[in-house]
């Protein structure tokens, strides 16, 4: 049982992880699409310090956007 270290469990763990990570992201592509348009939407509207109304409404429709797609997704499944 030497092998069993922290050392090898970190690195078991790091790859077990990549793994759920990229099933993730190839099952669900749409979201992490639209889920990446959000946080781009969120850096450009916060890069003055402050959201204005139409920022806010951009970032409202993004987040549809995302919603559209999970349901979307979901309705492929079943």
């Amino acid at each position: 049982m030497e092998w069993m270290n922290w050392e090898n469990f970190a690195y078991l763990m790091v790859v077990i992880l990549g793994a759920v990570g990229t099933m993730v992201a190839t099952k669900y592509t749409s979201v992490v699409k639209e889920l990446k348009d959000v946080a781009k939407k969120l850096e450009e509207g916060y890069a003055d310090g402050e959201l204005s109304k139409s920022e806010k409404e951009d970032i409202m429709k993004e987040v549809l956007d995302v919603v559209k797609s999970v349901i979307n997704l979901k309705w492929k499944i079943f």
